[in-house]
């Protein structure tokens, strides 16, 4: 686990405003994750395909390089780096 020390001229309430900010990109991140399903889900239903199925087939360069399938691809990566923002902050501890 990295560990991240700040220090402050005036500690005051430095750990509250932190975990504000760690609360409000949670929430940030949150929203983008459930765009970005939506997102999936639309594309899922008008291809009658799982997007974790046609990611595979799509890296395996079965499916070429229509533009659609590059968004759809985008998407789905996009929607894997949000949950890993999401549950690393989930996962952060400040310590006093």
């Amino acid at each position: 686990m990295a560990r991240v020390i700040i220090q402050a001229q005036t500690p005051g309430n430095l750990k509250k405003l932190i975990k504000l900010a760690v609360e409000n990109q949670s929430r940030v991140i949150s929203f983008g994750i459930a765009k970005t399903k939506r997102k999936l889900g639309e594309l899922e239903k008008e291809s009658r395909m799982d997007s974790k199925d046609f990611y595979e087939e799509f890296q395996k360069g079965k499916l070429g390089d229509d533009l659609k399938y590059i968004r759809w691809a985008g998407e789905y990566e996009t929607l894997a780096l949000l949950q890993k923002d999401y549950n690393d902050l989930q996962d952060l501890e400040l310590c006093s």
